[in-house]
């Protein structure tokens, strides 16, 4: 890993759980304090509803804290595979239901529409959390899809993207590189040996082979990694 200061490593899930916990909670104080909202966005898929779970409980300012997605499956809201649905149903209850979240999919039946109000979005974004697949791909930027070089464009200008992955279901709409790198402070939260490899290996150069490579290689950002077995 680039620095020892960023690699947070846990003996247990709760551990885990409870720093990550901590330290969002204490990014999110700290930028309502600063310009009176705050912007946090957030990765779907399993691995995060012990954490979502927690941190809707948290004693935070949510009437001021913006939650978007880093990224979304192109299926409707209600839809089981939907991102939007497990942020609602797992992060947006109990203290937590008093946040403004907003959604991707806008218009089901229409992935450029959805696009396009996506990237109306102006809230900013104080923190990203990212997950890590096995593949290395991080938020949707999955490695192989056409889309990817220019998701990874750091003169991207648009916040939101199409992506296509390769050997995943579902079209996505994804946050670019330049995107993520726009936010004031980004934690990656992964757990397993496995992913700990992957991410080591992407520690060594940018490579368009392991698209968390290049979260993990910048150093404009403050960047720090959750980690448990």
């Amino acid at each position: 890993m680039k620095r020892p200061d960023m690699w947070h490593e846990f003996t247990s899930r709760e551990h885990y759980v409870d720093a990550l916990v901590r330290d969002i909670s204490a990014t999110l104080k700290q930028a309502v304090a600063d310009s009176g909202r705050a912007g946090l966005a957030v990765s779907g898929g399993r691995s995060p509803i012990a954490l979502f779970k927690a941190l809707s409980r948290s004693d935070l300012p949510w009437p001021a804290i913006d939650i978007v997605l880093v990224d979304e499956r192109f299926v409707a809201p209600g839809h089981a595979d939907s991102n939007e649905r497990l942020v609602r149903e797992n992060l947006l209850q109990h203290q937590a239901s008093a946040a403004r979240f907003t959604g991707l999919v806008s218009h089901p039946g229409d992935l450029q529409s959805s696009l396009a109000h996506a990237n109306g979005q102006r809230a900013a974004l104080s923190l990203v959390l990212l997950g890590m697949g096995d593949d290395g791909h991080t938020a949707s930027l999955f490695p192989g899809a056409p889309q990817l070089a220019q998701a990874l464009d750091r003169q991207q200008m648009q916040r939101y993207m199409h992506l296509s992955p390769v050997g995943a279901p579902h079209e996505r709409i994804s946050m670019t590189l330049a995107a993520l790198l726009g936010a004031g402070r980004i934690m990656i939260a992964i757990a397993g040996q496995a992913k700990r490899q992957v991410l080591a290996q992407a520690a060594k150069r940018p490579d368009p082979a392991l698209p968390i490579s290049y979260v993990i290689t910048q150093t404009e950002v403050p960047t720090d990694v959750y980690w448990h077995d």
